[in-house]
């Protein structure tokens, strides 16, 4: 699917950053911007557009749909969705996805950096760092190993090698430090303030909230070595929170980036139905199943009640014929919804434009309420500080609070399921699996999150229908790598593990 260029380029014109030609690179090594001397006031929102966007990308479709978050189910001729979840995803799929974070966003990083440490500005180097740090977290994750010590260095080296996942893992908490030590810089000649589509506002407001983030990221990748290597997520964790570290305290700390209701400027979750993939972009049975057992008070926002207006809802599968009969997506991820002239069909779907949505839905990166889940997770499993159960209702409250859920029926909803019981086994599928439905919509962590702790007890689908027997457990290298880079390393399948995969 060539979809994530286009919008990308589109919406960095709208959003007033002019820098990035709109060409395919191959090569990540491939300097963009190589005749433009661009501003760090302008190329910071010009990086954090595109994180925006990465959090709504090929990537978040993958982990989406293999996660049975969402089905790719349609009556059209395109089928990339429903192959996508059918774990048919080759390398030639992954080369538009892999350039953008390359040739594009980490390029633009490894710009801003050494320009910002060179005018004296380190808040806008700190916020950079962090950045970097986050889109190698998620790069790492879906691919392992990737170029890191050599990526973005242009003329000097056309084909980088690829460094050691893991060793790229630890150096991210020292990029990380390295961020927050330079937000906490006394002077900067020159401030982000409102040059950032990511905590926009006023430095001396905002500058916490960047703080904030990159500690709890740093929680995030410790969690992530909970099974390969528990002793040192445990020691991790528990001398980061024994710091005093400042971590995300409220949902107006959630790291993602707002999209506006206006054309071009949308949340492409929204526009992903229109065109060439209208009616091809579903909840998943799992999901919508595994919520409405509970009664999930969520569920009106994450979804359109299937018939319509019955309060019933309906999740789509690859197992199923081609249809569209099915619960859509809502406001939780395409934004504020305008009800049309509204036309029910005899299937109980509704027609096209009957409900308009403005798609002012943010890109969800790393939200207040999966912290509290790894909270309660490292408190079960690695003897972190804290109360697993305590963190637990507060990861359901808070992640009820931001899907526009009222008090009372939060409330009810905790009274009846907040309450973590059972062997510690037990416990943890528990968090888990109101983690995978509080991170509806974030971009890659529930697939961490199976592929770390087997939950939620999803079942693959059958080789009938599948290129695997199994869930995948890594993406596949772009053929545009394979073709232009002779340090691309081999990988023949998505069974492969990245270094902190060790779960059976």
């Amino acid at each position: 699917m060539k979809l994530n260029k286009t919008i990308i380029c589109t919406s960095l014109l709208l959003f007033g950053s002019l820098f990035h030609s709109c060409k395919k690179f191959y090569d990540v090594n491939n300097d963009p911007n190589n005749v433009i001397d661009v501003p760090v006031a302008q190329l910071l929102p010009s990086i954090t557009v595109n994180v925006g966007y990465l959090g709504t990308s090929d990537l978040f479709r993958y982990s989406g749909l293999m996660m049975q978050q969402f089905s790719g189910q349609t009556t059209n001729t395109s089928q990339t969705f429903k192959e996508y979840e059918r774990y048919n995803i080759n390398n030639s799929d992954v080369n538009n996805q892999w350039s953008s974070i390359f040739a594009t966003l980490l390029a633009d990083i490894a710009k801003i950096i050494p320009k910002a440490e060179k005018e004296g500005s380190p808040h806008y180097a700190g916020v950079a760092k962090i950045l970097k740090a986050y889109v190698y977290q998620v790069t790492v994750d879906g691919w392992g190993d990737v170029p890191y010590s050599e990526a973005s260095k242009f003329a000097e080296n056309l084909y980088p090698k690829y460094d050691d996942d893991e060793a790229i893992y630890k150096d991210l908490i020292s990029t990380l430090d390295a961020g927050i030590a330079d937000i906490n810089a006394p002077a900067s000649v020159f401030e982000p303030d409102k040059n950032t589509t990511i905590y926009p506002g006023v430095w001396a407001t905002v500058k916490n909230n960047w703080i904030k983030f990159a500690n709890t990221l740093k929680l995030r990748i410790y969690l992530h070595y909970s099974q390969k290597d528990p002793a040192f997520a445990s020691s991790q964790i528990t001398a980061l929170i024994n710091s005093g570290a400042q971590f995300m305290a409220s949902n107006a700390d959630n790291f993602q980036m707002k999209f506006l209701a206006e054309a071009g400027r949308q949340n492409p979750i929204t526009s992903i139905e229109g065109g060439q993939f209208r009616n091809a972009f579903f909840p998943n049975r799992t999901i919508v199943d595994m919520m409405n057992v509970k009664a999930d008070p969520r569920r009106p926002s994450y979804f359109v009640s299937f018939p319509y207006n019955s309060g019933n809802y309906k999740g789509a599968s690859a197992l199923d014929n081609s249809s569209v009969a099915y619960s859509r997506l809502n406001t939780f991820l395409k934004g504020d919804a305008s009800l049309n002239s509204i036309v029910i069909n005899p299937d109980g779907t509704i027609t096209d434009g009957s409900i308009t949505w403005a798609g002012n839905s943010p890109a969800r990166l790393l939200t207040f309420s999966e912290y509290n889940f790894i909270r309660a997770e490292a408190a079960l499993t690695l003897a972190a500080p804290g109360s697993a159960q305590t963190f637990f209702e507060a990861g359901i409250r808070s992640s009820m609070a931001e899907s526009g859920v009222s008090a009372v029926a939060i409330d009810a909803y905790v009274a009846a399921n907040g309450t973590l019981t059972g062997t510690n086994a037990q416990k943890l599928e528990q968090i888990i699996n109101e983690k995978y439905v509080a991170n509806f919509g974030v971009l890659m962590e529930p697939w961490n999150d199976w592929r770390r702790t087997g939950y939620p007890a999803i079942t693959p689908l059958p080789i009938s229908v599948a290129v695997y027997d199994k869930i995948p457990r890594v993406l596949i290298y772009p053929l545009s790598e394979r073709s232009s880079n002779p340090n691309t390393p081999a990988r023949a399948d998505m069974l492969q593990r990245v270094f902190w995969d060790t779960r059976p």
